[in-house]
């Protein structure tokens, strides 16, 4: 689904944010605004075949929800791409304050030391909301979706391992390059 590029279903790109954010807190099951723009767009083997919804379907919602999230306001700075590499522990680096990286840092060990889905997705949602207005920050959604799957899958000590090593650590200059965390 490329919501960025405009137009989606006759819908423009704010309404459809809209949906989407006002499906948070909203089991799946019941957010039923926002099943024909997610249903349309998933492969079969994703969707549900007994009404229960699948991990996949959990996953690709909520990732929908945090991009909602940082696309929210009219000074938005947070650039959605397919194609970065890094995890969502990379993009919340790049938005630390390292003069006082202390109350993201916070935010940060409560997000990786969620126990449940529904914990890990509050905790995502608010330390999103206190970094979007970042300049710079580039998130892979996809990957997101992708990682919450991993964390629904049983991996969720893996996943928090991988996100704190991109978020702790110093990312040095190539060449005499700027890092995105000196910029």
């Amino acid at each position: 689904m490329r919501i960025e590029h405009g137009k989606e279903y006759g819908v423009q790109k704010a309404a459809v944010l809209a949906v989407l954010r006002n499906s948070i807190g909203k089991p799946f099951s019941e957010a039923e605004e926002v099943w024909p723009l997610l249903f349309y767009h998933l492969p079969p083997e994703f969707l549900s075949p007994d009404g229960h919804e699948t991990p996949e379907e959990r996953a690709i919602y909520t990732a929908l929800q945090m991009y909602a999230v940082c696309m929210q306001g009219s000074a938005v700075t947070v650039k959605s791409d397919p194609t970065y590499k890094g995890s969502i522990g990379r993009s919340l680096r790049s938005g630390r304050d390292l003069e006082n990286p202390a109350a993201l840092n916070r935010k940060f060990r409560a997000l990786i030391s969620s126990d449940t889905y529904e914990e890990l997705t509050h905790h995502l949602r608010q330390i999103l909301k206190a970094v979007k207005s970042h300049t710079g920050m580039t998130i892979n959604f996809p990957r997101l979706a992708s990682d919450l799957l991993y964390f629904q899958r049983g991996s969720r000590e893996k996943l928090y391992f991988r996100w704190a090593q991109e978020y702790f650590s110093y990312a040095k200059p190539a060449d005499g390059q700027k890092t995105e965390d000196t910029d």
